[in-house]
């Protein structure tokens, strides 16, 4: 349990010793106490919505209930730096994270280990990111995607899961036989030859310079050749390209 963990139990336990004072309830009868981060900043640090679980056993208004809660619960608690009633009988916590400074000297002696948890269990979970394109260019997307999916394998790498990383490479099925037949129309035009372009054919500049230099590497040596033998060294030629 981190210190953050420890102050959230303090603090539960805490509102759970106001109720008991307040309203004369067995701790056994007391709810499971929840505590929220609100959205909103200017609600708090944490938010309860015990005083309307509370409702039926003390056979009170909620922020009645609440009023009675936070009366016990005082400003003394070192923790706490004040606590608002809002709305129905919503209880909001605004801390006292000076605790926070405690952290310091745990981060700087555990280093890169601190924040792991055993929370994950070593399920095994599985993060394809970035999957570059033989057909075309790395972008800007892809180092988005590289920088989101490996932040989130470490995170829940450090969360306890284990996790297997996959940057794949689509070098197959139909686009791949394309970027062929483009790379090899290119390559009879850098030649002066005619060839019909795919209609399904990658038409960017990238290919027009794949053809080229194809054209520069082998001259008119696979202008003969068989469709199996060119297109297997086209497409060796467009993958390294």
């Amino acid at each position: 349990m981190n210190i953050i963990q420890k102050n959230q139990s303090d603090l539960i336990a805490g509102i759970k010793t106001a109720v008991t004072k307040a309203l004369m309830i067995p701790e056994d009868e007391i709810p499971n106490i929840l505590l929220e981060v609100p959205k909103e900043k200017s609600h708090g640090d944490y938010s309860t919505n015990i005083a309307m679980q509370l409702a039926r056993v003390a056979k009170k208004a909620p922020r009645q209930i609440a009023e009675s809660i936070v009366s016990e619960i005082g400003t003394d608690n070192a923790l706490i730096k004040d606590v608002e009633i809002a709305g129905p009988g919503f209880i909001n916590f605004f801390m006292d994270n000076s605790y926070l400074t405690n952290l310091i000297p745990v981060i700087l002696k555990e280093e890169d280990k601190y924040g792991q948890s055993d929370f994950g269990k070593g399920e095994k979970i599985q993060i394809e990111f970035v999957s570059a394109n033989p057909t075309g260019d790395l972008h800007l997307g892809h180092a988005r995607g590289a920088a989101i999916g490996d932040s989130l394998a470490n995170i829940l790498d450090m969360a306890g899961f284990n996790v297997s990383r996959e940057y794949y490479i689509n070098d197959a099925g139909n686009q791949i036989n394309n970027l062929v037949l483009s790379a090899e129309a290119r390559y009879f035009e850098a030649l002066g030859i005619e060839k019909d372009f795919p209609e399904d054919g990658y038409r960017g500049k990238d290919i027009i310079t794949l053809g080229k230099s194809l054209a520069e590497k082998y001259g008119d040596k696979y202008v003969d050749a068989s469709e199996e033998e060119r297109h297997e060294i086209f497409k060796k030629r467009g993958f390294s390209f």
